[in-house]
């Protein structure tokens, strides 16, 4: 049986001598895993479809319950993200939460679309941080794990001056409400988290805010998953060498 799916690659690794196993992630059905044969010699025509972050149009021969790539129609390369680390290693990130939150074989139409228009918006715009921060923000909504408030939990104020967040319960307080369970958290976070909360789109010069604010939402997700995701340690270890944010 054939099966068509319109996917991308999410992970890429070698199998057997020249072939590769890929991860999927497609519209119609969700997560996939895929051989694909050949491709690690010179000249495959399948080549470019066995790269992370291809966007294609997949034809998966099926039998007995696993797949392989047949046939695939290039729809998007993402090619820029091979030349700037910054941008590989946001992709790195969402592509990290799709392999290990989406459920294989289901089909979860806006999780797909959150997740190809963060791809392309960090392949094609630049401002790939502040796009990988709005894209933890609603993911973490999708997955269940959502913010209960964006204000102080008693006064109900958007916070001035200190910033404490309880992870426990997923509530921000200002200083003069404060409780026991809170901690301390940068208030450039918090600016930055009400950016993403009202959409607000940031450029580069509020850097720091954003990298501060990637760290908070990756720490909140662990702490609500226990998953701690490698492509984070290492695009947050990127950042703080690179921007300087701590």
């Amino acid at each position: 049986m054939e099966v068509k799916i319109n996917a991308f690659v999410i992970k890429s690794i070698d199998y057997k001598e020249n072939d590769k196993l890929l991860t999927l992630y497609s519209l119609e059905s969700g997560k996939i895993t895929a051989s694909i044969k050949g491709v690690k010699k010179s000249g495959a025509k399948l080549k470019f479809a066995s790269e992370p972050f291809c966007f294609a149009e997949y034809i998966l021969a099926e039998k007995n319950g696993r797949y392989t790539v047949i046939n695939a129609s290039y729809i998007d390369s993402f090619y820029n993200l091979r030349l700037d680390l910054k941008k590989y290693y946001a992709c790195a990130v969402i592509g990290e939460i799709i392999n290990v939150f989406a459920e294989p074989d289901v089909s979860d139409k806006a999780l797909f679309s959150l997740a190809i228009n963060a791809i392309k918006d960090v392949c094609y715009k630049g401002e790939e941080i502040s796009t990988l921060a709005s894209f933890l923000y609603s993911a973490i909504n999708a997955l269940g794990y959502g913010f209960n408030s964006y204000t102080c939990h008693a006064c109900e104020s958007i916070i001035k001056g200190r910033v404490f967040y309880r992870f426990k319960d997923g509530l921000f307080s200002c200083h003069n409400c404060l409780s026991e369970g809170f901690n301390e958290i940068k208030e450039e976070t918090y600016k930055a988290f009400l950016n993403v909360v009202n959409g607000v789109e940031e450029d580069n010069k509020f850097l720091d805010g954003q990298v501060y604010l990637i760290k908070f939402l990756l720490y909140y997700l662990n702490y609500k998953t226990d998953v701690k995701l490698k492509s984070g340690e290492a695009l947050t270890a990127f950042l703080q060498e690179t921007s300087g944010a701590k």
